[in-house]
């Protein structure tokens, strides 16, 4: 029994992290005017020139990663993205933003969907 409710609590813990992690957008843009929003901090990392790191999709996944490590409570959206490569070409700069919105339901949504439920076996 302990082990069934243990197992239910480590799918729970997952579940939550990867809509937690869904939830966060990242853009080269700045926020979007008219929704208030505090800066969380900047994020960086350098890395070689490889095709993977200008992907796209992995470069979001890794900021999104970063940013929910320092913020996982508070973080909705990583912006102003930007790559810059070293002078010789060698490696990749990304910088960027992490905000959370002065207001955001679906973060609030999303950290209390489970309260009050009850598992049953």
């Amino acid at each position: 029994m302990e082990a069934a409710r243990q197992e239910q609590e480590q799918k729970q813990q997952t579940f939550v992290h990867r809509v937690d992690m869904a939830h966060i957008w990242v853009t080269t843009e700045a926020p979007g005017s008219g929704k208030p929003y505090k800066e969380l901090g900047d994020l960086t990392y350098t890395e070689p020139f490889t095709p993977d790191a200008i992907d796209e999709a992995k470069i979001s996944d890794k900021l999104k990663a970063m940013a929910f490590a320092k913020w996982p409570d508070t973080i909705d959206a990583i912006v102003d993205e930007n790559q810059t490569t070293s002078s010789d070409g060698s490696q990749i700069t990304v910088t960027a933003k992490a905000i959370a919105y002065d207001s955001s339901v679906d973060r609030d949504a999303l950290h209390h969907m489970q309260d009050g439920l009850t598992v049953s076996q």
